[in-house]
């Protein structure tokens, strides 16, 4: 297969789970009441500039070692700068997805909407590794 059918193929399966996703997550607001979907707004405030920060973080950190030189000594120590880059972006999912979790759950929401959460990660993260690794099969054979 060509290379950039991976790509095309990530993609498309990227924007699938978007769209599949998003609709898993608006059934789970459904079961909210005006006060719960109040208080999830406010209780997430800091974390969305923080985790907006973060990934941008990731993003900034990536492209200047990619255009400063920083990517020949990284891959001289057998580090691949994409493939690590693809590592950090997965575990910040994975990680915030989590403590997202954690936290709707201590806050008492109710079952429905915490598995209709938990249905959404699972498929936006799917669609974000097949991306990934689309990219990853493209962007590697252009060496």
């Amino acid at each position: 297969m060509k290379p950039e059918y991976y790509f095309f193929l990530g993609m498309g399966i990227m924007i699938t789970s978007i769209i599949v996703s998003k609709i898993l997550s608006e059934k789970g607001l459904k079961v909210l009441s005006n006060e719960e979907k109040g208080m999830l707004i406010s209780n997430f405030s800091k974390t969305r500039m923080a985790s907006v920060i973060i990934l941008m973080s990731i993003v900034i950190i990536y492209l200047v070692a990619m255009y400063s030189g920083a990517s020949v000594w990284l891959e001289s120590r057998n580090i691949n700068p994409t493939l690590s880059y693809f590592v950090l972006i997965a575990l910040y999912i994975v990680i915030l997805s989590t403590y997202t979790l954690k936290k709707q759950r201590e806050l008492g929401l109710p079952k429905e909407y915490l598995d209709a959460q938990v249905k959404s990660q699972i498929v936006r993260f799917v669609g974000i590794v097949s991306l990934c690794i689309g990219m990853y099969f493209y962007f590697g054979t252009l060496k």
